[in-house]
């Protein structure tokens, strides 16, 4: 198993892992983490100004935790809104994360008008049930290992409602992925709509945490809630206002203001 040091400033493992974008995670103890992704295992811990990051694919969780992006740019762009001084200086340690596109369709379809631990319980039933076994864990997985499941076999795994949304899309989702990879956002954003179990809010969190796409902005009910006005009444108006404020940054604002909404709740 190979081992990365990384300076973490701007990254606080706690943080990035527990802000909404992720699910298959576990707390070890008060500093070291653990996180899967498709068929790879990473461990991660934190101690004073640094991370430490051990696994089988370096490489591979290098650029899933965005390690080459220039943070500050970001936190000193964003720092500029006096709306985000505070979120921004309060989450500062959040990545956006670059999952697997396949991997976090399933995932937030799932997530629909769900909590995270009922999420991740969900999401490990799967796996244990359809995924590989590894070395101490169970892979994500496939679409093709999904589709042995009826609609009754994914009820029984707690997905009620979902169910059938998840039967329908992991059998065309191996043939749509392409076209919605190659897709600008907004593009993108009308093709992931017709899947069934994606609106607006999942279709958002795809773009962005599964697409690298930052100028998505996820509005959910915390995002909502802190950005609604008078003039702002709508979902659809927060989003389109706050995307085009915040322009390529416009997924980091929501992280920050997302983990600093929930945290000013708790």
């Amino acid at each position: 198993m190979q081992s990365l040091c990384v300076k973490s400033e701007y990254f606080s493992v706690f943080q990035t892992l527990t802000c909404g974008q992720v699910f298959r995670y576990k707390q070890i103890s008060d500093c070291e983490f653990q996180i899967i992704s498709r068929d790879k295992i990473c461990y991660l811990s934190q101690k004073d100004d640094n991370v430490m990051l051990k696994s089988e694919h370096l490489e591979y969780f290098k650029s899933y935790f965005d390690l080459d992006r220039d943070y500050d740019e970001i936190v000193k762009t964003l720092g500029k809104f006096e709306e985000l001084r505070i979120p921004v200086d309060y989450g500062k340690g959040i990545r956006i994360l670059k999952q697997d596109f396949y991997e976090t369709v399933i995932s937030f379809i799932i997530s629909a008008n769900n909590n995270i631990k009922r999420i991740q319980k969900i999401i490990e039933t799967l796996c244990e049930k359809a995924g590989d076994k590894k070395n101490g864990f169970y892979a994500f997985p496939t679409a093709k290992q999904l589709q042995k499941f009826s609609v009754e076999d994914f009820k029984s795994m707690g997905l009620g409602y979902r169910a059938p949304y998840l039967y329908e899309t992991c059998r065309i989702i191996d043939d749509v992925s392409e076209d919605i990879l190659s897709s600008n956002s907004a593009v993108a954003l009308k093709k992931l709509l017709r899947l069934k179990g994606v609106g607006p809010k999942v279709a958002n969190c795809i773009l962005l945490f599964g697409m690298g796409k930052t100028d998505s902005y996820p509005v959910d009910t915390w995002i909502f809630k802190a950005n609604r006005t008078d003039e702002l009444n709508t979902e659809k108006k927060v989003f389109e206002y706050y995307s085009k404020r915040y322009g390529e940054y416009a997924g980091f604002a929501q992280q920050y203001i997302f983990f600093h909404a929930r945290s000013a709740q708790n």
